[in-house]
């Protein structure tokens, strides 16, 4: 097999796993608050592109301009989330999360990350020096194909 071979089998076995256990700690996490997954994802969007709008919303949910909104309305009588006017045009109303909906989706990068930190690890420190570097890479390499910055600041 070639080396872009061997490259793209190990990185969909490694996703395989990770997606796996990652969504298994993130959905016992949703069971023990009670949220959807529908509301979850409203509020994780939120966090990476707020403030937006209801149409910006539904747009990437790919839900109704009325789903959105009601789903919105059940999120701030929560106080997860806050509609705020539009600097440029006081009609128009964005979406932010507040405090309460921040630690809501930190809570829930934490849960989903939490099976990593509890993987016993059988590697030398050279080894995971070598991991650790080829991961960065990759994310590095992909953030900068998709024109994206780090996002490191934002997660716990």
């Amino acid at each position: 097999m070639s080396s872009k071979g061997n490259y793209l089998r190990a990185i969909e076995e490694w996703a395989d796993i990770y997606m796996g256990r990652s969504l298994s700690e993130y959905f016992a996490f949703l069971r023990g608050t009670g949220m959807s997954m529908q509301q979850a994802h409203a509020l994780t969007f939120l966090f990476y592109n707020a403030p937006s709008k209801i149409s910006e919303i539904c747009a990437h949910m790919m839900v109704s301009a009325a789903a959105a909104s009601q789903m919105v309305d059940r999120l701030e009588k929560q106080n997860l989330v806050a509609r705020i006017p539009e600097p440029e045009d006081r009609r128009v109303r964005n979406v932010v999360l507040s405090e309460q909906g921040q630690e809501f989706v930190r809570q829930s990068i934490k849960a989903r990350r939490s099976w990593v930190e509890n993987q016993p690890t059988e590697f030398s420190n050279e080894q995971l020096d070598q991991i650790s570097s080829a991961l960065r890479l990759l994310s590095n390499v992909y953030r900068e194909n998709r024109g994206e910055l780090p996002i490191q600041s934002r997660i716990p």
